[in-house]
């Protein structure tokens, strides 16, 4: 997904927001916190977006992620609103990623 992604998308800057990682299986989970957790921002073209969301499992009847707006705070200084997967399952049987 990551070689596919990039190849889709155009890259705008490292950023961070405030939350928490959590070790799910090979995968994490970002879920509300007072850590920050840095990333990638991507212009992603709108014709991907249901594919990512497919990816992401964010429909059916108990989905594992919702996208949602979310500031971000990029290395430039600059806050965006930028599309993240925030994850919905229950974290308490799950690692905490420091």
């Amino acid at each position: 997904m990551s070689l596919w992604l990039a190849q889709q998308a155009n890259y705008i800057c490292q950023a961070k927001l405030k939350g928490d990682i959590y070790q799910v299986s090979y995968y994490p989970a970002l879920v509300q916190g007072d850590g920050w957790i840095e990333g990638d921002v991507y212009a992603c073209p709108r014709q991907i977006w249901p594919e990512l969301d497919a990816f992401e499992e964010t429909s059916g009847i108990n989905p594992e992620y919702e996208r949602r707006l979310t500031p971000v705070l990029c290395d430039t200084g600059q806050w965006l609103n930028a599309w993240v997967y925030w994850y919905l399952r229950p974290i308490t049987h799950l690692v905490k990623i420091t």
